[in-house]
């Protein structure tokens, strides 16, 4: 760091009887407030059941590099619903990104992030097309917005592999859900 030091300090502190405990910055929060994943291609999709049939269930829905949790088949199925009713929107993406317009993925990377997401309860789940920029070697992209999680889905095969991937995590948790 050139001409500002950067310091970062925590202070606990203990009364001699350990009654009392006060750190610094208690009781503050931290929340994802929005994340962009940009998809391309036909993503590898997967599912981990761990604990299936018990109440504390979960399930890890991988598409790509990203992992998601889910509990819930009441919000998997949301989700897959949404995802499966913006077909027609789908099918104006090119089928698959190919040479330079495969630039849109990392014009500056690549980075790597790591953010774990557990989706509960009834996220809101909003598309539409966002259409390219002149001049640009951007492409026609398919918008998602999965509460804080928007996915850009930059071709057919994207969206083809993603709409599978919730499907499958719908389909696995219906099997001992009672939250339909």
């Amino acid at each position: 760091m050139d001409a500002v030091e950067h310091r970062t300090s925590t202070q606990n502190t203990e009364q001699d009887n350990g009654t009392t405990t006060a750190r610094q910055g208690a009781g503050g929060a931290v929340e994802v407030m929005g994340m962009v994943l940009r998809v391309a291609g036909p993503v590898v999709c997967r599912v981990d059941m761990q604990f299936a049939g018990t109440p504390e269930r979960q399930l890890g829905l991988s598409m790509g590099t990203v992992l998601i949790y889910l509990r819930s088949h009441y919000t998997a199925v949301k989700i897959a619903r949404a995802w499966s009713s913006a077909a027609p929107l789908a099918a104006s993406l090119a089928p698959v990104l190919t040479g330079p317009r495969r630039g849109v993925m990392a014009p500056t990377g690549p980075w790597s992030t790591a953010t774990m997401v557990r989706l509960n309860g009834s996220p809101s789940v909003t598309g539409g097309l966002i259409e390219p920029v002149a001049g640009t070697e951007a492409t026609r992209m398919l918008r998602m917005r999965v509460g804080p999680l928007v996915w850009e889905l930059c071709d057919g095969a994207a969206f083809a592999a993603t709409v599978k991937g919730w499907k499958l995590a719908a389909d696995m948790l219906a099997v001992d859900s009672d939250d339909t």
